[in-house]
Order: structure tokens, then C-alpha cells, then sequence
């Protein structure tokens, strides 16, 4: 070796890892998933006459009862979409179910006495809503599949 071979391989080396360090610092990485993504809508703040709802993670709906709580639910292959979510709302909001199946189903939400049913043809997308009307941790669940879809957490 020549005395300008190891400043060769140490430049190399330094090289390798600026670049790693860069291209870490500037890449996302994607997580690949074959789910629909969940959309709960709900306004972030009281509406002008020329405002829309935005949309907001499932974990942060709205809490003002005032607001109307959209939730977007797939039922597919023998899977809901969301699955066993737990979404917090408040008494006395009103709760909108928007469902998508690709088989006949019945939603059921658990809500006392005779809960709310909202029957679902395959292919035809179904909207249906009912209020929470006293606290307590309500399951909205699909009867056909005997899977819950959400857990309502009313305060």
C-alpha cells in the first residue's frame, strides 16, 4: 500500500456516512398498510355560515357536544375498518355512521334500551346517526361479523 491508501479509504469511509446521515435525515419512511384509513369528521371550531367540517384523527374528535361526530366504517373480506377503536365524545353529541359493506349486515351501537340498528345492504353505501343521550362506554358493533367497530367513551 501506497501512503495515500489509507486517506483513500478513510475519505471513502466518511464519504459513505455524510451520505447515510443525509439521506436518513431527508427520507420518510411509509408504512405500507392494506387497511382503509379510518376518517372521523368533526369541526374544529363553530362553523361560519361558509365553513365546512374538517377532518380529524380518530383519536381526536371533537369533545363539544354541539358538533356532529362522522365516523367512516368499511366492512370488507370479514373485516371492519375501524376495528375495536376507542373514540372519547361527549353527552348529548350526535354520533353520524357511515357505512360501506361488501355483505349484508346489521350495525348495531349499544346505547340503552333498545340500542340503535341501522341495517346495511352490500355495495350501497348506508348513513344512519343517534345521540348519546347519558356517559358511559357504548360499543357500536356490526352483527353479522360479531365484531366490535367502535367504543364510544361519552362524558
Amino acid at each position: 500500500m501506497t501512503e495515500s491508501a489509507p486517506k483513500t479509504y478513510g475519505a471513502l469511509i466518511l464519504g459513505a456516512v455524510v451520505l447515510g446521515l443525509l439521506s436518513g435525515c431527508t427520507s420518510t419512511v411509509q408504512p405500507q398498510s392494506n387497511t382503509t384509513p379510518t376518517t372521523v369528521n368533526s369541526p374544529s371550531e363553530p362553523p361560519s355560515p361558509a365553513a365546512s367540517p374538517t377532518s380529524v384523527s380518530p383519536s381526536m374528535p371533537s369533545l363539544n357536544p354541539d358538533y356532529t361526530l362522522t365516523i367512516n366504517i368499511v366492512i370488507a373480506k370479514g373485516k371492519t375498518t375501524p376495528n375495536a377503536e376507542k373514540i372519547n365524545v361527549r353527552v348529548g353529541q350526535k354520533v353520524i355512521l357511515n357505512v360501506t359493506s361488501d355483505a349484508d349486515d346489521e350495525i348495531h351501537a349499544h346505547i340503552g334500551g333498545d340500542g340503535y340498528e341501522l341495517p346495511v345492504k352490500a355495495g350501497t353505501p348506508t348513513k344512519g346517526s343517534f345521540t348519546l343521550e347519558s356517559p358511559g362506554t357504548f360499543e357500536v358493533e356490526s352483527h353479522h361479523l360479531e365484531k366490535i367497530i367502535v367504543i364510544l367513551n361519552a362524558h
